[in-house]
């Protein structure tokens, strides 16, 4: 039955990360926790997920048409351009352990600095995103376990945010967990 109230658009939203292992919220309206960092603005793109399956057909001698199909990959990618520029943002972008940063100065002459490794190793993150929409129904979605995998050119110019385009994909989760878990407010199940 068409339902005009079921109709959503993500308005707005939040984006945070934190280390593999630290405890979510287990519902949509709670507030993210400790440990949780948001990453601030995100450019009016908003964000984008991409799943990914891939398949195995089978068929059978004598049928035109597979008899079985099984799933044999399946991942999401998550995408979304940042606008502030912070550590968190610094680290994700560089590939760089937070804990290898440093910060010198104060005032006007704090500053943060890190050497970009010879040999990088893949840094993984718990990351949560909150989506929004008009009538402030929230969507949650907690991904385990992810990996930056691909990085959108920086533009530094006077009319251009110099951004962050990062696009996160999701991993096995640590112990055998679901990878990803979803949340939607203000939907129920059928009766």
């Amino acid at each position: 039955m068409a339902d005009s109230n079921e109709v959503r658009v993500g308005t707005k939203g939040a984006f945070v990360v934190a280390p593999v292992g630290t405890t979510a919220p287990t519902d949509p309206y709670s507030p993210w926790g400790t440990g949780w960092t948001d990453l601030g603005y995100g450019t009016e793109d908003g964000l984008t997920e991409s799943p990914n399956e891939n398949h195995q057909t089978f068929g059978a001698w004598g049928e035109t048409s597979p008899v079985l199909d099984i799933i044999t990959g399946r991942q999401s990618q998550f995408k979304i351009n940042f606008e502030q520029t912070n550590a968190w943002t610094l680290a994700l972008w560089h590939g760089i352990d937070i804990a290898d940063m440093t910060s010198s100065g104060t005032g006007a002459t704090q500053f943060l600095a890190f050497n970009e490794p010879h040999t990088p190793e893949t840094q993984f993150y718990a990351i949560g995103m909150d989506v929004i929409d008009q009538a402030e129904r929230p969507t949650r979605i907690i991904v385990a376990r992810a990996q930056v995998s691909a990085k959108g050119d920086r533009s530094y110019k006077a009319d251009t945010i110099a951004g962050f385009d990062l696009t996160f994909t999701s991993m096995a989760a640590p112990g055998g967990g679901s990878p990803i878990t979803r949340m939607f407010g203000s939907v129920a199940l059928p009766a």
